[in-house]
């Protein structure tokens, strides 16, 4: 970690923000309804909207963003759900199916959401860091480890870094 401070001209700067890019999260929201039915009838049941969602996560310590240390729990945990759910405007993505609790049936007449679950146990494809207009980007490849310059880190590196620089 102290090559990259130092390469990088980083020593006493600040660390104003972390951005989170996922690529790839899941996400499905739960819509209650009416069936409709040929024969006249209907029944109350659901539907499930199946989606794909890529988009970032801001990290910072103002009060616009989510706190820094909720990046450390997720890179430790693996798991951003509650972080995507505050971060949904950013995100965006193609729906890529709908489930019916029935299979034959004339319409369905949609009712409220239930809200989403976000299938988010995955890790950051970027990391970027902010020291004010400077930008360190970290990309995550096959081996599962991010890279920035030709450098490897694994997760604890860059944990070790954003603790470094809260101090």
């Amino acid at each position: 970690m102290k090559d990259l401070i130092d390469k990088e001209n980083l020593k006493g700067k600040k660390l104003t923000k972390i951005s989170a890019y996922f690529k790839r999260v899941g996400e499905k929201e739960t819509m209650n309804g009416t069936y409709h039915f040929e024969d006249g009838t209907s029944e109350e049941g659901c539907s499930y909207n199946n989606n794909y969602l890529s988009g970032t996560i801001n990290f910072s310590n103002d009060e616009d963003h989510i706190p820094i240390d909720e990046f450390i729990e997720g890179l430790k945990d693996e798991n951003w759900a509650s972080q995507v759910s505050r971060s949904i405007d950013n995100f965006e993505g193609e729906g890529s199916s709908i489930d019916y609790d029935e299979d034959e049936f004339e319409s369905f007449e949609e009712g409220d959401s239930e809200g989403c679950d976000y299938d988010a146990s995955i890790d950051p494809t970027t990391i970027s860091f902010y020291f004010g207009t400077k930008e360190i980007q970290f990309n995550l490849n096959k081996d599962n480890l991010y890279e920035f310059k030709g450098a490897k880190y694994t997760k604890d590196d860059i944990i070790k870094l954003v603790k470094n620089f809260k101090k």
